[in-house]
């Protein structure tokens, strides 16, 4: 059972920022495209290789949970920040695997960190104030809950949520695949806390699932995706129109249904923001990302996406077609609760990010 915590009669820490002074965070759900919008702001100028870090996804869970206060989880943050501009700026827990998305090998400027390795680390200090380093970090669907990151870096933070229209099959299907990942295994980073099946046995639910776990337990996989995209969505709705009137922090919230097909005005903005413009390095990373496209599956050949259920389609389709698929998807697998609860977000989500079918 979880319970309130009341951290009155303890001494508040404290962790001011010293080192990183621009921070991006790029949230959005899972198989959402983060990978290709973090890679081509990554080819910015001054802009680190993108990182997944699953301890903030971590501290703001605990947080959610009542777990941490928020002054300890912003003193964390804080700490985490500058150790890892740190850790970049000296090649220190770099990514050297050619084939993973997050390799220096897939940056758009690698020799940097090759060069880093031979760096004096008492001498990052300066060079971190020269080189004006900006962090890059991906999040998993963090936003609803993401008070102690805001708090934590203020004005320091750049914060992009990437959306995506919950339904098309691949949507479906990832997430689907990802609430049976959770039960069977708990390395994958988000915090998880047990709980007991219909027939009393253990069962370990993301945290997530807090407020619906009655409905989650009694639900196939597609449904608790379905489930879990109305957490998702409606929550980050509430709290981006909440917070934007109180954080000195960037916020930039971007459909993925229209990035791919005009990325460069988005590009420019989030540029601008940093103080930096798009150069030959980021048009070449847009090009290898595969942006701008003409239909919304002229996706790169990505085996981590093939495996999770991407599947080349036979035709280009447009979204108009992308979602009829979507929705025929979920008629075949979900409950009628389920398929309506779709299409209330799906209605809702073209509306909020001006999107026509």
């Amino acid at each position: 059972m979880l319970f309130k915590k009341d951290y009155t009669d303890f001494p508040s820490p404290k962790r001011q920022l010293h080192f990183a002074k621009k921070i991006i965070v790029v949230d959005g759900m899972i198989g959402g495209g983060k990978s290709l919008l973090s890679s081509v702001i990554s080819s910015l100028p001054n802009v680190e290789m993108w990182l997944m870090r699953p301890q903030i996804e971590q501290i703001v869970a605990l947080y959610h949970l009542d777990h941490i206060s928020l002054e300890g989880a912003k003193a964390l943050i804080n700490t985490w920040m500058d150790e890892e501009i740190y850790n970049q700026n000296i090649s220190r827990n770099i990514n050297f695997k050619p084939s993973d998305a997050t390799s220096v090998f897939q940056y758009a400027r690698p020799l940097k960190y090759l060069n880093r390795l031979f760096k004096n680390p008492l001498d990052a200090k300066e060079s971190m104030e020269t080189e004006n380093s900006i962090l890059n970090i991906a999040t998993h669907v963090i936003t609803s809950y993401a008070k102690p990151l805001f708090e934590a870096l203020g004005e320091n933070l750049v914060y992009i949520r990437f959306c995506r229209h919950p339904m098309t099959a691949y949507m479906l299907k990832i997430n689907a695949n990802w609430t049976e990942r959770w039960e069977k295994d708990g390395r994958h980073g988000q915090i998880l806390y047990k709980s007991f099946d219909q027939k009393s046995n253990q069962i370990n639910l993301p945290f997530y699932a807090k407020d619906i776990e009655k409905a989650y337990l009694n639900s196939n996989s597609i449904d608790r995706a379905i489930l879990l995209f109305d957490q998702w969505i409606r929550s980050s709705d509430n709290f981006i129109d909440n917070i934007k009137t109180k954080t000195k922090a960037t916020i930039f919230e971007i459909p993925y249904e229209k990035f791919v097909f005009q990325p460069d005005a988005y590009i420019a903005k989030i540029a601008s923001s940093l103080g930096v413009k798009p150069d030959s390095k980021t048009l070449k990373m847009m090009r290898k990302q595969g942006v701008p496209r003409n239909s919304l599956d002229d996706a790169p050949k990505n085996k981590y996406f093939t495996d999770m259920g991407w599947k080349s389609p036979q035709k280009k389709l447009t979204l108009a077609e992308n979602f009829a698929e979507g929705r025929d998807y979920a008629i075949k697998t979900a409950s009628e609760q389920s398929v309506r609860m779709l299409d209330k977000l799906a209605s809702e989500y073209q509306i909020r990010h001006n999107i026509s079918i």
